[in-house]
């Protein structure tokens, strides 16, 4: 059996990479006879907007020192992009059905945002109407219900074997674009063990405790505010894969897994994005979610809710709570037993073509 997995692979993030190589390995668990490939199709504005942001100078925030931690940053993003098998490079629906697959798997990541540059209707089926296809977790970003729904969407989506969503805004627009209901399924990233690929590279834990900050916006208030909490609890402020000047250490160029230890051993973690938020919740960290753009607000928000802890989002406008919020303790009881049917369900769910 030969499967591919059409996604953002060439994005260079910590969670566009980890997504991926949950999918690739939790198929590789499933159907462990088959030949399991990334399809490498390259969406080319979609790549050079990512470079470009991932290599913008930050005048005030970045150094020359810092900006060259970027550029090997980029390179070790390569260097393990090309770590999952992939197909030859492919750039049409019809180069793709001539791969002969017998499973196609469309998602995770934003592969469905119609409003960003990586949108494509290839992302959603369009012209693979006719090979096995489902859609397993694709996040729509930053479409709402009032984002107009290109035509050219439809007849990919109808055509799907089985669709899923991670987030409540993806299965809104499936109902919209279509009249199909999809179901609600865990980020891949919740279905794969990352621990043996950090204890497979000798990674190394911090030699002492610390809060983790994840690409979040704090105010300058705010960061003084987390710069006093710090020192009164004797913890050291780093940031993963990105450098600020209130952090105690930033630490840019780090490998995928560096990246998922330090959510592993932190005390807790400040983080405005989805896959920062997964990482805590997968590692029963104390989190704060402090998203400041619609799009993360609207994923981190179905997230927290699905995870029964609602309550560590906190909102725009109400930075007075934030070290009140830091403060309180969590009880992951609730989220562990949901996980755990969840990913059952996404087992059956991945498995529902098997003979």
């Amino acid at each position: 059996m030969r499967i591919g997995i059409l996604t953002h692979h060439y994005v260079k993030n910590y969670g566009a990479f980890l997504q991926m190589k949950g999918m690739y390995e939790t198929l590789q668990r499933l159907y462990p006879e088959a030949e399991v490939r990334i399809i490498n199709y390259v969406n080319q504005k979609h790549w050079r907007r990512n470079i470009i942001h991932i290599l913008h100078f930050r005048p005030g925030i970045d150094t020359l020192s810092t900006y060259v931690e970027k550029i090997r940053q980029l390179r070790t993003f390569t260097k393990y992009e090309r770590s999952i098998p992939r197909t030859r490079s492919v750039k049409t629906a019809k180069e793709i059905i001539d791969l002969k697959l017998d499973l196609i798997v469309l998602g995770s990541d934003e592969i469905w945002n119609l409003c960003g540059s990586g949108y494509h209707p290839l992302k959603f089926g369009t012209g693979l109407e006719n090979q096995r296809t489902i859609a397993y977790t694709p996040s729509v970003g930053a479409v709402t219900e009032e984002t107009a729904v290109p035509e050219d969407v439809f007849s990919g989506l109808k055509h799907l074997d089985r669709i899923s969503g991670r987030d409540v805004e993806s299965l809104k627009f499936v109902e919209r674009a279509c009249g199909r209901k999809a179901e609600k399924m865990l980020d891949p990233t919740f279905l794969y063990n990352f621990d043996m690929d950090i204890e497979r590279e000798n990674i190394k834990p911090k030699p002492y405790r610390y809060i983790l900050i994840y690409d979040c916006k704090l105010t300058e208030p705010m960061a003084k505010q987390l710069q006093e909490y710090a020192k009164k609890n004797d913890l050291k402020i780093i940031g993963a894969g990105d450098y600020k000047t209130f952090y105690d250490e930033g630490f840019i160029d780090l490998t995928p897994y560096e990246w998922v230890d330090l959510f592993r051993n932190a005390e807790k973690v400040i983080t405005g994005t989805f896959h920062g938020t997964v990482f805590s919740i997968k590692y029963n960290k104390s989190v704060l979610c402090y998203p400041t753009e619609k799009n993360r607000i609207n994923k981190i928000r179905s997230l927290l809710s699905d995870m029964k802890i609602a309550s560590r989002l906190l909102e725009v406008g109400c930075e007075d709570d934030f070290i009140p919020l830091l403060d309180t303790p969590m009880d992951y009881t609730e989220t562990r037993n949901y996980i755990a049917q969840k990913i059952q369900e996404a087992d059956d769910f991945l498995t529902g073509d098997k003979s």
